[in-house]
């Protein structure tokens, strides 16, 4: 099976890419040894190559468009585990050198913004005598590793994952024949709990707590990126195998993996490209061993936020969990953070959403704690919108952003926490661009930047995306693609009524109850149609709820729908007989009886076309291209 994967990449080897041209051109030694150098030179003395490869190696992306001759410096923050002294440490270089600024990311990991070169050697210092390192955060290499925050703590964690992924870290962290050498970025997460804290299922490799013969170990799921679930590899791995057989894999990717267009060079491409039957057997000849096949996967719970701000650990003592809307964080709320973990013997831990907690508090410092400033800035619960809003950096900060992305997240949160406030869960994941690096497609609804068209402008939009989950796993849905911001607000503030008076405590549980059995375009219409009634004074809505699906045929639906629309604006029945069919209210001459006359002519003819016996709509899009 080997041969597979080897004429796979003879057929993508025509054409190199050019990033793996230059990577050639130096070692990760000289590269560091030139980033020192030049540290001492200032920004003018870097090239291009510089700054678009070798820099990254170490974490140091330019942003000089945004803030001229500044960088944003990524560190690696294993697990999202942080020692007091290492938050604190962190804080302190925050403060000095970035601004006092810090974002959380998506990969329980941390950005500085406005980083100065001539400031990097110290930082670098600075970070490394308290174990915190920024190597190989950026470009072709394995980043960050991701598990469960609560990891050894939760009552649902079975296995502690945390020394496995440090020994899978060990493999090639600061190695120079890992740094740069991949095809491709490579992304991998390991749980060993029952619950999904931490994207798991979103990765190129993912091990996954299961059960095979009475023996707790971890199912191996590969091939996820922005978009795509890890597909099921069949393979079960006893705690001690993992280690071994991610090094394999690593190899093998490295070995195989394409390395012409960047675009589908990640390890989904090379799975794709021969089957997932066929890698598994290439990796066991790889290997030289035979893996026991797949045992049941028990990795699939619902994850909630903790209850008021705090979570019960197995050892009797507590979590303390702050909201960070947006991860825009600071150095200040990490010395914070850190001062009080070291108070408590506990640690500071990032999650996937951006959010923090700090553990091993008893019971009788819950109160006081909660009432310090830290907390009362990233209070839990003051509003479903926040306490699980991811956000990337946005266009502000990132070449790839289409919009501002951060902004655009908390302001929507604000405004449905005052319109729509008794909700229950939902899971609202921004990205500014398809990179995807605000795992949109795993939100509740996810959102992407893109642009629309309105009165011969271009103004910022958004895809909007439904139905992503943790749990199933699953991506998400496009329902709507290019709709203005201003608009998108109205759409999600309909939708969240219509969740609002559904009763479900879990927008998933909502999607797939009442939503997830129509078609996008129904989806789509329900928001759209909803928001032009409320533009039009009206307060009659349309809802999904307790309605029979009839399957995702847009023709029926459309017609299903508009039958009930006319009843509800006329207090009449379309169809008593074909015959005696009037539009529900035109004021054009072919149709006098105006059954309702507040009806603007715009919606009315809408109806009309949705259940009229000749020239109905015959997918949703019309609809919606009519009501834009």
């Amino acid at each position: 099976m080997i041969e597979l994967l080897a004429k796979a990449k003879e057929k993508r080897s025509k054409k190199i890419n050019k990033i793996e041209k230059i990577k050639e051109k130096l070692s990760p030694k000289e590269a560091f040894e030139r980033l020192l150098e030049l540290s001492k030179k200032g920004y003018d003395a870097l090239s291009e190559e510089d700054k678009g490869v070798f820099l990254k190696y170490f974490g140091l992306f330019d942003k000089n468009e945004f803030t001229p001759k500044r960088f944003m410096l990524r560190v690696r923050i294993p697990g999202g585990r942080l020692t007091p002294k290492q938050a604190q440490t962190l804080g302190e270089v925050a403060k000095e050198f970035g601004n006092d600024y810090i974002d959380i990311t998506t990969r329980m990991q941390v950005e500085l913004r406005s980083i100065r070169i001539e400031d990097v050697p110290e930082i670098f210092e600075r970070l490394e005598s308290v174990g915190i390192t920024t190597y190989q955060t950026g470009i072709d290499n394995l980043r960050n590793i991701v598990t469960d925050p609560l990891d050894g703590l939760a009552f649902d964690n079975v296995l502690a994952s945390y020394p496995t992924l440090l020994a899978m870290q060990e493999l090639f962290l600061k190695r120079p024949e890992w740094i740069g050498t991949l095809p491709r970025k490579f992304n991998t997460s390991i749980s060993g709990s029952f619950a999904n804290r931490c994207n798991l299922y979103g990765h190129d490799a993912c091990f996954a707590l299961a059960v095979r013969d009475g023996l707790y170990g971890y199912n191996v799921y590969l091939g996820g990126k922005v978009g795509k679930i890890a597909k099921d590899a069949d393979i079960f791995l006893t705690p001690d195998e993992v280690v071994p057989f991610y090094q394999k894999l690593i190899e093998l990717f490295r070995e195989y993996g394409f390395r012409d267009n960047r675009n589908k060079n990640r390890l989904y491409f090379l799975i794709e490209a021969v089957g997932m039957a066929n890698f598994r057997a290439a990796l066991e000849e790889f290997c030289g061993q035979k893996y026991e096949r797949a045992g049941e996967r028990l990795c699939k719970m619902e994850h909630f936020e903790p209850n008021m701000g705090k979570v019960q650990l197995k050892d009797g003592s507590f979590a303390l969990h702050g909201v960070v809307p947006g991860g825009i964080f600071s150095g200040s709320d990490m010395l914070e953070a850190g001062q009080i973990a070291a108070e408590h013997g506990g640690e500071v831990r990032l999650t996937v959403e951006q959010n923090f907690y700090i553990t091993n508090i008893s019971a009788s410092n819950i109160s006081d704690l909660l009432a310090k400033p830290l907390f009362g800035k990233y209070k839990n619960i003051h509003s479903p919108y926040f306490n699980n809003l991811v956000a990337c950096a946005g266009k502000n900060e990132c070449s790839f952003g289409v919009i501002a992305n951060k902004p655009d997240a908390i302001e929507l949160a604000q405004y449905l926490s005052q319109q729509v406030p008794d909700v229950g869960k939902i899971r609202m994941h921004w990205s500014a661009c398809v990179k995807g690096c605000g795992i949109h497609e795993w939100g509740d609804i996810g959102f992407v930047g893109a642009k629309a068209r309105v009165d011969g402008e271009t103004v910022e939009a958004v895809d909007i995306l439904m139905g992503g989950s943790f749990q199933a796993p699953r991506e998400a849905r496009t329902i709507l693609k290019a709709v203005p911001l201003p608009k998108a607000k109205g759409f999600i503030e309909e939708m969240m009524r219509e969740f609002a008076k559904s009763g479900y405590e879990r927008f998933e549980a909502f999607y797939n109850q009442v939503l997830a059995p129509f078609s996008s375009g129904a989806i789509a219409f329900l928001m759209a149609f909803n928001y032009a009634l409320k533009q039009a004074g009206l307060q009659y809505r349309f809802s999904l709820l307790n309605r029979r699906p009839i399957g995702r045929f847009e023709p029926l639906e459309i017609f299903d729908f508009g039958l009930e629309i006319y009843k509800g604006l006329t207090a009449d029945k379309a169809y008593l007989e074909v015959y005696n069919f009037q539009p529900v209210g035109s004021a054009k001459p072919e149709h006098p009886r105006r059954l309702n006359p507040q009806l603007p002519e715009k919606i009315a003819d809408i109806v009309y076309k949705m259940v009229a016996p000749t020239g109905r709509y015959q997918v949703f899009s019309e609809i919606l291209q009519e009501l834009s």
